[in-house]
């Protein structure tokens, strides 16, 4: 076994439930949980969130000079936009965004939450998004 390995299993595991995470409000209907990430102090490489986009509304379009994203759809109907192509998802799938990539998710349902789960590598962090809108 690894020395990494080892060193974690000294350590009581870290377990976090989305209904005990104070979500930032975006103010446009967009609601980030950070499960995991550097903000909570718990992880430090990446970071984990559940993405919740009421009904008819997105994300603003934006894009990270350092972080590459992926979004899972976990419930509901998703258009994604990366720069400038639209590509429609629903539940089990799954893009990539490179780094830099300009993007923009919008929920497509007029009824039913979008809730994505989203990793970020590096990090993401509020100073790590450059809105274009």
């Amino acid at each position: 076994m690894n020395t990494a390995c080892q060193k974690a299993t000294n350590k009581t595991p870290y377990v976090v439930n989305k209904t005990n995470v104070v979500p930032r409000d975006t103010g446009y209907g967009e609601r980030i949980y950070e499960l995991a990430g550097p903000i909570d102090g718990n992880i430090h490489k990446h970071c984990i969130a559940i993405v919740d986009i009421d009904p008819g509304k997105s994300s603003k379009n934006h894009f990270h000079p350092e972080v590459e994203e992926t979004y899972f759809v976990l419930a509901g109907q998703a258009l994604v936009t990366v720069d400038g192509v639209d590509v429609a998802l629903g539940q089990g799938d799954l893009i990539a965004i490179p780094t830099g990539a300009h993007h923009k998710v919008t929920n497509s349902s007029n009824t039913e939450v979008l809730q994505l789960y989203v990793t970020c590598a590096e990090p993401w962090t509020p100073e790590c998004s450059v809105f274009l809108e």
